[in-house]
């Protein structure tokens, strides 16, 4: 196994988990995939240095690299400037097959209802949009979000479907 391949098994081992545990410790969604890079490139790393015998654990270094990156990203917090995300000209990434089979209209239509509900959650902040992020994104179910980022199961419940009521009704036009 070369160690492109090894890393590649530990990354679909750990990914999930890995990328759920940083969404909801990071202060900001958009800091989530910085950090998530960070983790994976350290384990490649290691993995080139070290070689592939040195990971006996996967799982268990993984998760002490991400609680690592996480400590030093709360360390270094104040010495960072705030950086908010801009929209993107090509926020969509499709396939190329899928753009010829839609028509304009529904291009815009669907380009048009992603960047609502991005603002819309940005609005809402950052804790609803981490879990409409962690239940829609990486598919964890009620609970397992409830205990990732310290709430109970019934607050978490309501404010994701008290957004998803508020999103159905803005687009089925019963509020402007």
């Amino acid at each position: 196994m070369t160690t492109d391949e090894r890393f590649r098994q530990i990354y679909d081992t750990t990914y999930r988990q890995t990328a759920s545990r940083i969404l909801a410790k990071s202060r900001q969604s958009a800091d989530a995939a910085d950090l998530i890079q960070e983790v994976y490139l350290e384990v490649y790393t290691i993995l080139q240095r070290r070689g592939q015998g040195y990971i006996r654990n996967p799982v268990a270094l993984v998760g002490k690299i991400t609680r690592q990156t996480l400590a030093r990203y709360y360390r270094t917090m104040s010495h960072r400037q705030e950086v908010y995300a801009v929209e993107s000209e090509d926020g969509i990434n499709a396939e190329l097959e899928d753009i010829h089979a839609l028509s304009v209209e529904e291009i815009a239509a669907d380009r048009e209802v992603l960047l609502w509900t991005d603002r819309y959650l940005q609005k809402r902040g950052e804790e609803v949009r981490k879990i409409f992020h962690l239940y829609y994104r990486f598919g964890m179910t009620l609970p397992e979000i409830a205990r990732l980022l310290g709430r109970t199961e019934s607050d978490v419940k309501n404010k994701l479907y008290r957004t998803l009521k508020e999103i159905s009704t803005y687009w089925k036009g019963e509020e402007t």
